[in-house]
């Protein structure tokens, strides 16, 4: 089985599903063929154009359900790479390419264990289903839209995400909160510029505001880890012989459990006041996307079953559940009525990179992971 697994996640690299524009609907439907022949019978949910989700469920009983969660779609690959990110590569150690980590080979980890569970499901006291989306690394929708599409919910529901974490499991999820600020000045000649209002230096008191803003935020701990708050982008200036009348700023607020939008508006609102006073009419914020952080109680058995198999298996440390230091879609799916956690096999530091790579070993005994949680969780 555990060729099976390494095979499977160098067909799915093969196939591209870059988002935008996505084309998750081509994957779906090699995974839709591919567990027909293992005689289940997988559904492909249409989300929009060629994009889909991938479902199949075994297991029958109203008690559990188990969803087995991942997305589809994987980020452009950028920059320099040394092969081919769609080639599916192997050298016996890793397998290599675009979603190798972030989150194909959680993907080929769940869909082999589901597999290896087939002949167990008239036992399982509960339904195992797969559930793996679109839109993840855009806008989500493939989530969504499973979501709002399939409301029926049993006295227990439980989600694993098997986004990378190097086989800890995560308790929890940053958010983030993202804005554009925008600043009005008023345009001059570049020769007399004290006769306009320069909207670029409006934007750099901002950004020195911030910049002090991010060190306060590091400076709250919890649980969960510190929030904190980014300058990403910056726009501004008509012609180069010309005071700026506009400038904007883009932010990224990245957010911790317990974290609310109202918060991070009320902080931002102030750090304006407090920065331009009378002229703070010069200043407009614009919300441009907000998603909550995710958090599951330490008590909670999915995530106490996880630990205590994760920590016969690897190792004291990975007993203890940590964050997982991006955003995901474990708020979406606590959100849906699922206990969720966060577990899966490659770093996070191979994601969105160039050469981004899986070690092998962790796709295989990630298998052998979520294999022992479906039987512990289902029987």
């Amino acid at each position: 089985m555990s060729e099976e697994v390494v095979s499977l996640l160098q067909k799915m690299i093969r196939i591209n599903t870059v988002s935008p524009p996505g084309n998750e609907k081509d994957l779906a439907v090699f995974l839709e063929a591919y567990l027909k022949e293992k005689g289940l019978k997988p559904c492909v949910q249409s989300v929009e154009d060629n994009r889909a989700n991938l479902i199949c469920e075994i297991g029958s009983g109203d008690e559990t359900l188990l969803v087995l969660n991942g997305h589809l779609d994987v980020v452009p690959a950028q920059g320099e790479w040394k092969f081919d990110p769609f080639a599916g590569n192997s050298d016996g150690t890793y397998v290599y390419g675009r979603g190798a980590a972030d989150m194909k080979g959680g993907l080929a980890a769940l869909t082999c264990a589901f597999l290896s569970v087939i002949p167990y499901a008239d036992k399982l006291k509960g339904k195992l289903r797969l559930v793996f989306v679109a839109d993840e690394e855009t806008s989500n929708h493939g989530s969504l839209y499973y979501l709002a599409h399939d409301k029926k919910r049993y006295s227990k529901n439980y989600a694993v995400i098997a986004e990378p974490t190097e086989l800890r499991v995560c308790k929890g999820h940053l958010g983030a909160e993202r804005y554009w600020i925008s600043f009005k000045g008023s345009g001059a000649h570049s020769s007399k510029p004290e006769n306009g209002c320069n909207a670029i230096y409006l934007a750099s008191k901002m950004i020195n505001a911030l910049e002090q803003y991010h060190i306060e935020l590091r400076k709250r701990s919890s649980s969960y880890g510190s929030p904190s708050c980014a300058v990403t982008r910056i726009e501004g200036g008509e012609k180069d012989n010309t005071v700026p009348s506009s400038c904007k700023l883009f932010i990224d607020r990245r957010t911790v459990p317990g974290e609310t939008k109202k918060d991070i508006d009320n902080e931002i609102d102030i750090i304006i006041k407090n920065v331009f006073g009378k002229e703070k009419d010069r200043v407009e914020v614009s919300s441009f996307f907000d998603f909550s952080a995710g958090r599951i109680g330490e008590d909670n058995p999915l995530i106490v079953t996880a630990c205590e198999i994760a920590k016969r298996r690897r190792g004291e440390e990975f007993g203890k559940p940590i964050i997982f230091g991006a955003g995901c879609e474990q708020a979406i799916f606590t959100n849906g009525g699922f206990d969720t956690i966060v577990w899966g096999p490659g770093s996070l530091s191979q994601a969105h990179v160039p050469n981004e790579r899986i070690p092998i070993e962790e796709v295989t005994e990630a298998k052998k992971l979520y294999e022992e949680l479906i039987f512990k969780m289902l029987r």
